[in-house]
């Protein structure tokens, strides 16, 4: 895969315990820090689809137990917030 470089400043103790971890796992610390970013991002990617999933969930609750003239005025009713 294509990389890029880049460079970033890290607090000394944050180096230090990414260097002690990636020693102990015999790798290269850019190694772990390309890791651990991969994760936090795919970390919030999933978080950002459980809020998805979850306001579709609110939506079809409303949907099923809100006014009997939701078909009508649904748009009213999305508006009447802003």
């Amino acid at each position: 895969m294509p990389m890029k470089r880049t460079q970033l400043y890290i607090e000394n103790d944050l180096y230090d315990a990414l260097a002690k971890e990636a020693a102990r796992e015999k790798r290269a610390v850019s190694d772990l820090v390309r890791e651990f970013l991969a994760r936090e991002l795919s970390i919030r990617k999933l978080k950002e689809a459980a809020r998805g999933a979850e306001l579709l969930l609110r939506l079809s609750r409303f949907a099923a137990e809100g006014p009997a003239d939701l078909a009508t005025r649904g748009e009213d009713y999305l508006l009447e917030d802003l």
